[in-house]
């Protein structure tokens, strides 16, 4: 490995600049708790890097960074959140894109891991979760599981993060 993994983070943050997300964590009404996630982060706000000016896009709400040190890899977290229904073809969509926004920001020879997060309101239909839980995303030439979490719950993110092995 090249690069050190506190370098690479620090790339990242000043790629990010100003795109960066501020707390509350908030979007379309669906809030994510940063509570217990690492402390020297970094979250991109989407909309604000990559602005479309509509309303429906394929682009997730924000990409997370930090270092996990006990797996000494620099993670990515693609987040979407969505209060009302789930549609799963189009979160995938939008993951799969924050997985690209994560493969194009950060060096090749950093050791990377992707842990994908979808953030839902209270309900979501048997078939949309079926369809999360079988779908996978392309990273690096491996697949990734979407982990889920709920709306406003304190520790949410912090949760979906410890369920992130691979399945």
């Amino acid at each position: 490995m090249n690069v050190n993994l506190h370098e690479a983070l620090e790339e990242i943050r000043q790629w990010v600049g100003d795109r960066k997300a501020t707390s509350p964590y908030t979007k379309k009404g669906c809030r994510v708790s940063m509570a217990n996630v690492p402390t020297e982060r970094v979250v991109l706000d989407v909309d604000l890097a990559f602005p479309t000016g509509r309303a429906d896009t394929n682009q997730c709400d924000f990409v997370l960074f930090y270092i996990d040190t006990a797996q000494s890899s620099l993670i990515g977290v693609p987040m979407e959140l969505k209060r009302g229904d789930v549609d799963a073809s189009e979160a995938v969509a939008q993951l799969q894109e924050g997985a690209s926004i994560i493969d194009n920001c950060t060096p090749k020879d950093v050791k990377m891991n992707l842990v994908l997060v979808l953030v839902h309101g209270d309900s979501m239909h048997k078939t949309q979760r079926n369809r999360l839980r079988t779908s996978r995303v392309r990273f690096r030439g491996e697949e990734f599981p979407i982990n889920t979490a709920r709306c406003g719950h304190q520790g949410n993110l912090a949760q979906a993060l410890a369920k992130s092995s691979k399945r």
